[in-house]
């Protein structure tokens, strides 16, 4: 990839042992980084590359709707409340790659407010599971 980018006249110079590199803005993107340039006045800053996906969908019939309504059967087939049904869905979702972090041994999910579509996917995808594991049958909007 960073040879591509680099035969293209994009990137500079490219060390893949530390990932640290330089690289050429488009004249479409100077502008702007020289607006936040000014803002951070000469600040470190770190630059993160990778796929980007659309936030999570939300409202009726939304990713959002469909993951809070499996948590929801959930809770009322165990008893459990909301909250407790939904952090065990982001616990079982980590196991698939949903992102989370660390803090002094805790692990902490990321706030499904912040998830994309590919996350979201993710906590639909252990909400099944979970429901599966406690046999229960799940109802889908469609039905």
């Amino acid at each position: 990839m960073a040879n591509k980018l680099k035969m293209r006249g994009l990137i500079d110079t490219y060390d893949s042992a530390t990932g640290r590199g330089t690289f050429q803005l488009l004249s479409d993107y100077r502008q702007a980084f020289e607006i936040l340039h000014q803002r951070v006045k000469g600040a470190v800053w770190e630059l993160t590359a990778g796929k980007w996906y659309r936030r999570r969908t939300t409202g009726w019939k939304s990713q959002n709707h469909h993951i809070n309504g499996h948590v929801q059967q959930i809770c009322i087939e165990t008893g459990q409340d909301f909250e407790t049904v939904k952090q065990m869905v982001k616990y079982q979702a980590i196991s698939a790659g949903y992102p989370f972090e660390t803090y002094h041994n805790y692990t902490i999910p990321k706030s499904e407010a912040l998830c994309n579509t590919l996350e979201a996917a993710m906590l639909v995808e252990a909400a099944h599971v979970i429901a599966a594991e406690l046999s229960i049958i799940l109802r889908e909007e469609d039905e």
